[in-house]
């Protein structure tokens, strides 16, 4: 009996540890410009400045890290109209950033500011960072 929980305990530490390094091979591609720092200073995930802290993005508004001054124009709109990072719309604004913004606002011409595009794993992503978060 003993040995049958272990087993299922050590199956279940392996699946858990793949899957959160699964997740954190995703973050690769954002580490050059976004790092995942918690409000008490610790850095959870090692990465630039460039971009906004991404800690706490699940729910929180577009444009919505206070300390960040760089924001787009037109994501400080789609923020102030009450659009918030939702697994859906991340996922679609991290597959084409300018086209998720023209269509959040309506400008034709809006741009977001990010010029990378991450079109597979982003819902991983997300997870990931919502787990640091929390």
């Amino acid at each position: 009996m003993k040995i049958s929980a272990l087993v299922i305990a050590s199956a279940f530490t392996m699946t858990a540890t793949t899957v959160a390094l699964a997740d954190d091979s995703r973050w690769r591609d954002c580490r050059t410009c976004h790092a995942v720092v918690a409000p008490d200073g610790t850095e959870l995930a090692r990465g630039g400045r460039s971009g906004p802290n991404l800690y706490g993005i699940a729910n929180r508004p577009l444009a919505g890290d206070s300390a960040f001054r760089f924001y787009s124009d037109d994501l400080r709109a789609a923020g102030a109209a009450g659009l918030r990072w939702s697994e859906a719309n991340f996922a679609e604004y991290l597959a084409d950033p300018d086209q998720f913004l023209r269509s959040a606002t309506g400008n034709p011409e809006a741009e977001s500011g990010m010029h990378v595009q991450l079109r597979r794993g982003a819902t991983e992503l997300f997870d990931y960072l919502r787990g640091l978060s929390n």
